[in-house]
């Protein structure tokens, strides 16, 4: 019997962790930073014998993992130790680490019983780039040897990994999508996936049910930010890209006339989190430099575009039946995937007095003149992960983090469906 059903997607931004144990109906969910850091085992210590008694951390802000003689902090932990920026190396190496982590955590968090003799067995479900998914059986080999004897927080643990489902980024968005529509549906469409995240962008095409290309290049939202602090002086990725998103997604839902159908570039210089930015106290020298740092984002958002689109434009198929898009990147250029697929908003009326009207959701032709490729959010199930985890607080957070969820999650759905099917 399944222990612990895992999904994991080990992105640039965040470690996504989707899970249920044998004794839940409904999956949990945990988003850990993406820092991890190898440190000795008396560098460990010493921290732990420095810090004593100093309130009391939950088991994901202090994560660490022990694998033969080897010690690697995790997450939010690892910023006690100079973690290095590891936005440029292979992902599925630090991928070990983190599934290890994340089954340490669940076990904890989970109150799974855990004895010296028993094993638990778990089901995984991890997402890769598409240059990497040709690692995935060298990554189940190695991580079949960790799982048999690891130690997490202190808690020694032998896994037996029962089943091992890997596909490339973008995966979990397809199988919602195929799931949703149907095999026939997929069959007979021309379908594309673009996953933006913030190391890769990933874009996968199907035609009539066979995946035929993939392409996963380092062209992600990170790139962008660096643009802007290459420009700009005392300010750093985490930062501003939160700022960036505030910003972004506090005007992504406003109710619209019917005379705009189009998405809308934030002004950037009217929000409080982008007016935060900026470090100069004297009343003249702020103001300037709010503006300066407005224009990087500005300028930085037209060259992450452009790159995008040159890309786009060589691995992109025509026709195309739809794209589905992933990733919270997608969101800073909805304006230019729009104008790209030629896709404005179908509006309706609020209610039938009003003047003001809401997205449907659906898409019509931005220009009747040209052919439009319909878009597909998060495959459609955004609301529904919205619903799965009640992020239905903070309209900000909401957004983001089911955006970003979105493709773990269909991950997750899948794995449960192979387990239910049999």
């Amino acid at each position: 019997m399944t222990d612990i059903y895992l999904s994991v997607d080990v992105g640039g931004s965040q470690t996504k962790i989707i899970y249920q144990v044998d004794d839940q109906t409904k999956p949990n969910y945990v988003l850990l930073p993406p820092a991890i850091e190898e440190i000795t085992k008396d560098k460990l210590n010493f921290f732990m014998e420095r810090l004593g008694w100093i309130g009391s951390p939950s088991p994901d802000q202090q994560l660490w993992v022990e694998w033969n003689n080897r010690v690697v902090v995790l997450g939010e932990f690892a910023a006690n130790f100079d973690p290095l920026d590891r936005i440029k190396e292979l992902k599925y190496e630090n991928a070990l680490w983190k599934v290890l982590g994340a089954v340490g955590l669940i076990v904890e968090l989970s109150n799974v019983k855990v004895t010296a003799k028993k094993q638990i067995h778990l089901e995984l479900a991890l997402l890769l780039p598409w240059n990497e998914y040709s690692d995935r059986r060298r990554f189940e080999e190695q991580l079949r040897v960790m799982l048999a004897n690891f130690t997490v927080r202190k808690q020694y643990l032998k896994v037996n990994l029962e089943r091992f489902l890997c596909r490339p980024e973008g995966g979990g968005l397809a199988a919602l999508r195929i799931k949703q529509q149907g095999v026939d549906w997929l069959r007979t469409s021309q379908l594309a996936v673009l996953m933006f995240g913030h190391r890769n962008t990933t874009a996968l095409y199907f035609d009539r049910g066979q995946l035929k290309l993939g392409d996963s290049p380092l062209l992600g939202f990170a790139n962008m930010l660096d643009i802007v602090l290459d420009m700009t002086s005392g300010l750093d990725r985490e930062r501003l890209s939160s700022a960036i998103f505030d910003a972004r997604y506090t005007i992504i839902n406003k109710v619209y006339s019917k005379d705009r159908n189009c998405s809308a570039r934030p002004d950037w210089i009217t929000f409080d989190r982008i007016q935060a930015l900026a470090s100069a106290k004297d009343p003249t020298l702020r103001q300037k430099e709010i503006s300066h740092i407005a224009d990087a984002i500005r300028v930085a958002t037209a060259q992450y575009w452009d790159n995008l689109l040159r890309w786009m434009d060589k691995i992109l198929p025509r026709p195309l039946n739809e794209v589905i898009i992933g990733g919270g990147a997608a969101y800073h250029v909805e304006v230019e995937l729009e104008k790209y697929f030629n896709c404005a908003w179908q509006l309706k009326k609020i209610d039938t007095y009003s003047s003001v009207y809401e997205r449907t959701g659906q898409y019509i032709p931005k220009d009747d003149k040209l052919p439009m490729i319909p878009m597909v959010w998060g495959s459609g199930f955004i609301t529904q992960v919205q619903e799965t985890f009640n992020l239905d607080s903070e309209q900000t957070y909401r957004y983001s983090t089911s955006a970003r969820l979105v493709d773990c999650f269909g991950m997750f759905d899948y794995l449960l469906g192979m387990e239910t099917s049999q």
